[in-house]
């Protein structure tokens, strides 16, 4: 039995990722906003989830790469095994 992991969708990818940038300038320009911090884990966490990263630094860098891989090669890593 071979096994597979669902993709999550590129383009809620896309937008949670810009999201997690927005919400991170926020944070370095208020630091002391603990409701803009809240919201901004809570987008990471979440970028954990749907990316299978432990961090969410890891998170952000598989994102990245997944949203940047053209569609020849996505088909490609679609194709195999544990993506």
């Amino acid at each position: 039995m071979e096994d597979t992991m669902l993709l999550p969708d590129r383009n809620t990818v896309d937008r949670l990722l810009r999201h997690y940038r927005a919400q991170e300038r926020t944070v370095l320009a208020r630091p002391c906003d603990l409701s803009a911090r809240r919201r901004f884990e809570d987008t990471a966490y979440t970028l954990c989830v749907l990316m299978g990263e432990r961090t969410a630094r890891e998170a952000v860098h598989a994102a990245e790469h997944y949203v940047a891989v053209d569609p020849a090669a996505r088909q490609a890593l679609e194709g195999l095994p544990g993506l």
